[in-house]
């Protein structure tokens, strides 16, 4: 059983766009729930107003989530990803990212590199993934906390 998962995960992630996509466009609109896989690289993906969004992308992808509730993004190196007016978004990216959490209640990142900044976040969790494990990411004040560099892009 736990083959035929890992195999069916594997397919979903090397298939082209999955979901509401169209080539290297994902957008979802109203509703409750909304799930995508844009296997192009530079997809740009868009959740407004749902409930819940769960968008996934390879590299140099463009990711929003405004307006919902629960939005978790995940994707793999130079990825620009913004979140904004919602309770809780969860980033998972690889290196040189560009993450903006804005008016929300809840923001949770994790990076191999890049910057994550945080405005009216009640709760703002970054962290950098290394080889041993997990490190919080450096507080470079004003909201603003890196992977790496503390530039901001």
């Amino acid at each position: 059983m736990r083959a035929v998962i890992a195999i069916s995960m594997f397919l979903v992630a090397c298939s082209a766009s999955s979901g509401p996509c169209e080539g290297d466009v994902c957008e979802c609109r109203g509703g409750e729930r909304c799930d995508y896989a844009c296997g192009v690289p530079g997809c740009s993906g868009l959740c407004q107003s749902l409930s819940d969004c769960d968008g996934r992308c390879g590299d140099a992808c463009d990711l929003t989530c405004a307006d919902v509730s629960t939005c978790t993004l995940t994707c793999d190196d130079a990825c620009v990803v913004t979140c904004e007016r919602l309770s809780t978004c969860d980033v998972e990216c690889g290196a040189d990212c560009d993450v903006v959490c804005e008016d929300a209640s809840t923001c949770r990142v994790r990076m191999i590199s890049g910057v994550a900044r945080c405005a009216r976040v009640s709760e703002c969790d970054v962290a950098c993934i290394t080889p041993a494990g997990d490190v919080d990411a450096t507080d470079c004040g004003g909201g603003v906390f890196g992977c790496g560099e503390c530039a901001v892009p």
